[in-house]
């Protein structure tokens, strides 16, 4: 998983530590369903650093990158971002592909997805229900976890963190 450093020295309210270096940003390269197709079926997909096509089981499946912003209670910290892989039906995709180059694509409703990225929670990640905001050409689209869905992800994503679960939530990403 790549990363983005953030802040280099951030005093901890919790436990009273400074944490160093601890990373604001953190991506997968591909989407976790890339892992588990054969070396055959990644040949025939299409994998850029925003979209993925996937066949999958004579099938084609569509994910698309995007941003979960969780906000941080440090103004020196910035916004924590988990920066996964959603999945999007395929009329959704071709909705995506058709104004991926628009000035006004942030004007497109906002679009039903699933998380298709495990992220280090007590509960699995993937296969939530995310809704996908486009936004302005050259920004990622903005992910918002279904706040229904009773997760803690859905709850830091609404509340925010502190520094120090954002060292924690860094410190269990394989570097």
């Amino acid at each position: 998983m790549g990363q983005l450093t953030g802040s280099s020295r951030l005093e901890c309210k919790v436990c009273h530590k400074v944490h160093r270096n601890v990373a604001r940003l953190l991506w997968p390269m591909a989407p976790d369903a890339w892992l588990e197709v054969g070396v055959g079926e990644r040949l025939e997909a299409e994998l850029t650093p925003d979209i993925c096509l996937l066949p999958c089981n004579g099938e084609i499946r569509h994910f698309l990158r995007g941003h979960l912003q969780l906000p941080v209670d440090d103004n020196d910290f910035g916004t924590f971002v988990w920066s996964v892989w959603v999945e999007l039906s395929e009329a959704d995709m071709t909705a995506v592909a058709r104004t991926w180059d628009d000035a006004d694509r942030e004007r497109l409703l906002p679009l039903q997805g699933t998380l298709a990225t495990a992220l280090p929670y007590e509960q699995p990640t993937r296969g939530l229900p995310v809704l996908v905001h486009t936004r302005k050409p050259g920004e990622v689209p903005l992910l918002v976890v279904d706040s229904t869905s009773h997760h803690r992800l859905a709850w830091e994503q609404l509340r925010g963190i502190g520094v120090h679960r954002a060292a924690e939530l860094a410190g269990k990403i394989d570097h």
